[in-house]
């Protein structure tokens, strides 16, 4: 039973984490690019650096809590028409 819920609060941080992605993205993306504002601009691209990351993180732990980070990458790659090999497990091992 406490599988279940581990495996919830990382699905539950996993959706947080990509809301919080497009959010911030979303936000970057329109923002206007200016000379004048070069810190403001190294702040914005901080930011969606910083949730970047917590989403790698967050996926990445659902992922091998789940076993299934092979099988995920098979077919994101797949679907996008990519015919790139997916690391075999002993570089697989390595991510972790």
């Amino acid at each position: 039973m406490r599988r279940r819920t581990n495996d919830g609060t990382l699905e539950a941080e996993l959706i947080g984490a990509a809301l919080r992605y497009v959010a911030v993205a979303d936000w970057f993306e329109s923002r206007p690019i200016t000379r004048a504002e070069k810190a403001r601009d190294r702040e914005a691209m901080d930011a969606f650096n910083r949730v970047e990351a917590e989403l790698r993180r967050a996926g990445a732990r659902l992922l091998r809590r789940l076993g299934h980070r092979v099988v995920v990458l098979e077919q994101a790659l797949r679907v996008n028409g990519l015919s790139i090999e997916p690391p075999g497990d002993g570089e697989e091992a390595a991510d972790e």
